[in-house]
This record gives C-alpha cells, sequence and structure tokens, in this order.
C-alpha cells in the first residue's frame, strides 16, 4: 500500500499531466458506457428523466461550494510555495464550514419547496430527485477534498477517487444490476449513484488524511477572510454560470419539447465529451503549476506549459471528432439503438464546437490562475445570457439541433473572446500555433 501512494503521489508535471489524462480517458470510457446502459435499459423518457434529476442535484451543489474548489486550488499551491501550513488549515477550516452551513440552507429550502413547487410533477421524478438531494454534500465536500490535492499537487491522487473511481464503480453496479435480472429505473439508478458517490468519498477522504490532515493537527490556524471571501465571489461567478449554461438546454428542451428530446441531446453531449476529454485532463493537471509559475513571476515557464499542453490536446481531440463526424451515426446505432438515430446531428454540431475549444485550449484556466477569475466571470455571464436569448427559439423551431447550434456558438464566440484578452493583457497565447 505505501508502494501504491508513493507511485500517485509524485508532483512532477510531466506525471501529473500523463497520468491526468489517463484516468480522464479511463473515466470518459466508463462514463461513456454508462450512458450506453443507461439509454438503452431505462429507454428516452427513463433516460431522460434521470438526466434532468441530475442535472439538478449538480445545479443545487454550486451554490453550496460558491467556487471554492478553484480557490481551494490556487491558494493551496500558493501558500504551499511559501509552506504557510498555517493559512492552508484556515482557509480549509472555513471551506468547509461554509459548505455544511450551506448544505443545511438547502435542504430547508428543499423541503419546503416540495410542499409549494415540484410535488405536482410526475411522482417517478420526484422521487429520484429526492434521492438525488443526499449526494449534495458528498460531491460538495468531495469537491473541496479533490481542489485541495489537487492545489498540493496530487494531481493523481485528486482525481482517483471522483474522477475514475466513481465511473468505474457505476459500471459494476449497473452491470451487477442487469446480470442479477434487477429492472432499471431513475430511481434504482439514482441509489446506484449515491452508493459510488459514498464509496469515493470515503477513499478520498483517506487519502487526504494520509496527505495532509495528519500535518494539520497541531498547527494553529490564521485566516485572511477578507482576500479568500474578496476572491471567492468570481470564482462563484464563474462555476455558477458555468454549469447553468450547461444544464440550462436540458430544461429548455424538457419544457418546449419533451423528456425525450432530453435523451437525444444528453447522447449527443456524451460523445462529444469524449472530443473535450484531453483538454478537462489537462486543465485539472496543470492548473496548480500556473499558479505556481504566475505566483513567481515566471510567464514564460507559463507560455511553455500551456503551448505543450495545447498540442497534446489538439492532437487527442482531432482524432475522436473526426471519428463522431464521419462515422457518427452507425456508431450510435450500434451503441445505443435505432430509438437515438436523430442524436448524430447534435453531436456533429457539438463536436465542432469542442473542437474548436480544444484548438483555442485552457484560457479560462488560465485566467483562473493568473488571478483575472473576474474577466471570465463577466464573459460566463454574458454568454450564460446569450444562451438563454437564442435557445428557446432555436429549440422550439429545431429541437435539439437548435440546442446543440447555441452550445457550440456560445462555446465558439467565448473562447474566441477570452483568447483576445490573454493575448492582449498577459502577452500569452493558448493556441497550439
Amino acid at each position: 500500500m505505501p508502494t501504491f501512494f508513493n507511485f500517485f503521489s509524485k508532483q512532477t508535471i510531466r506525471f501529473s499531466t500523463a497520468g491526468s489524462v489517463l484516468i480522464k480517458f479511463s473515466a470518459a470510457f466508463f462514463a461513456f458506457l454508462n450512458s450506453i446502459i443507461l439509454a438503452r435499459y431505462l429507454g428516452k423518457e427513463g433516460f431522460g428523466m434521470y438526466v434532468l434529476a441530475y442535472a439538478t442535484v449538480l445545479i443545487i451543489s454550486v451554490p453550496v461550494t460558491m467556487g471554492l474548489p478553484m480557490l481551494l486550488t490556487r491558494f493551496i499551491s500558493k501558500y504551499k510555495v511559501s509552506e504557510n501550513y498555517q493559512a492552508i488549515k484556515g482557509i480549509l477550516i472555513l471551506s468547509h464550514k461554509y459548505v455544511l452551513r450551506t448544505v443545511i440552507i438547502v435542504y430547508i429550502l428543499a423541503f419546503i419547496s416540495y410542499f409549494f413547487w415540484w410535488k405536482q410533477y410526475e411522482s417517478s421524478f420526484v422521487e429520484t430527485l429526492s434521492y438525488g438531494f443526499i449526494l449534495v454534500p458528498l460531491l460538495a465536500f468531495a469537491a473541496l477534498r479533490t481542489a485541495t490535492l489537487r492545489g498540493l499537487k496530487y494531481v493523481i491522487l485528486a482525481e482517483l477517487p471522483d474522477t475514475f473511481l466513481r465511473n468505474f464503480l457505476f459500471t459494476l453496479f449497473l452491470l451487477s444490476a442487469l446480470f442479477f435480472n434487477l429492472t432499471l429505473t431513475p430511481q434504482r439508478v439514482m441509489i446506484f449513484q449515491i452508493a459510488v458517490t459514498a464509496i469515493s468519498f470515503l477513499i478520498g477522504f483517506v487519502l487526504l488524511q494520509k496527505k495532509l490532515l495528519v500535518q494539520l493537527k497541531t498547527i494553529h490556524p490564521i485566516f485572511f477572510k477578507k482576500e479568500w471571501i474578496t476572491q471567492t465571489i468570481p470564482f462563484t461567478v464563474n462555476s455558477s454560470v458555468q454549469i447553468v449554461k450547461n444544464k440550462l438546454l436540458s430544461y429548455i428542451l424538457a419544457i418546449f419539447g419533451n423528456v425525450e428530446q432530453v435523451a437525444i441531446f444528453e447522447v449527443a453531449l456524451r460523445g462529444a465529451s469524449l472530443v473535450s476529454f484531453t483538454l478537462d485532463a489537462l486543465n485539472l493537471a496543470i492548473a496548480p503549476y500556473i499558479s505556481t509559475a504566475f505566483e513567481k513571476g515566471n510567464l514564460e515557464q507559463i507560455q511553455r506549459i500551456i503551448k505543450k499542453t495545447g498540442r497534446i490536446i489538439f492532437l487527442f481531440s482531432l482524432p475522436v471528432a473526426l471519428v463522431f463526424i464521419i462515422g457518427g451515426q452507425p456508431i450510435l446505432k450500434l451503441l445505443y439503438g435505432q430509438q437515438y438515430n436523430h442524436s448524430y446531428t447534435p453531436l456533429v454540431i457539438l463536436c465542432v464546437g469542442q473542437l474548436v475549444s480544444s484548438l483555442i485550449g485552457s484560457v479560462g484556466l488560465l485566467l483562473n490562475m493568473t488571478g483575472n477569475q473576474s474577466v471570465l466571470s463577466r464573459s460566463n455571464v454574458i454568454a450564460l445570457l446569450i444562451n438563454c436569448l437564442l435557445s428557446i427559439p432555436l429549440v422550439i423551431y429545431f429541437n435539439t439541433i437548435g440546442a446543440a447550434l447555441v452550445y457550440s456558438f456560445v462555446l465558439i464566440i467565448q473562447n474566441i473572446y477570452l483568447l483576445y484578452y490573454v493575448k492582449k493583457r498577459l502577452n500569452l497565447t493558448t493556441v497550439i500555433f
């Protein structure tokens, strides 16, 4: 066991990036496999219902964490440079206290709103959503733990529990249910999600205990509340707008279309996410290194990091996108079945958007890790407004194709704007050329 921990605790950027890509790829594979199982055995209506319930849980968890994960990654990597463990303990205590309070408030509001609002919906959806509320504290505290380990540059250990293990265990639960002839329902699937999240949460806590918490036991914490609160605001806006922007289209489709269109669009999203998994993986890996280099004023090192990782991102993204664009229709029919044929055109549109995003590179991460998160916040708010204005008419007239057009258009325009800002203000570029 010590050898295992030592191997995955390496803190070099090469090991972190390679390991993060491998973990993200494995997690993306199992997530893709899970979507196939759920789409086939829940059917379009059941799958759409589960997607809506899980999306609601993710949106609710945003105000619970309030941008704290990104704040922790940035400041813990900063305090690690100066070995300021007192501040590390202080920011951990404050962030966990805040999450605990907000979880309690969310539960109270959810209990009240049940009687005045969401109990009127279909009983199976309400039951699925009710189970989903159990996930809120697990996801919130897990996000803090992951961000903490990432800030300490234990990138692999940070990603193993929630990125890989949770998807892998979810696959095992689903396959076991099918093996024992258990009928998959949205409610049962959500219960499986709770179980695997709890398991991965406990494993992640053990990792954090071993790598940090034991060292902090005898240390007296110090608090920089004003600085942390000030810095949290743009991070909060970014995380809130980002998750709402990503999940808004599912609600628009459900309101102005039907729950089956939610399922069709989700299948397209799951496929397109494979195009961007390298971008997500490397962003997680390089975040603490960019923050550390910026604290040292080493912009040349930042440019080298983002240039090399940008080329790796595009190298992996291009073939995946081409596979789906050229052969997506037979792939969807083979994996998901005839009922999801309509996912092909949205899939192509989403793949193009993700490919352009991969070509532009890690602009959002670069702004977050260099103290320019307020710029990202403003762009996210504008992107959300554009999303809201365009999504309703396009969904009404073009259904899932309209949703995909809005998603990709907003993604491309926002990335181009952020690229321009990074070049103008930081004199850095994230594109591969």
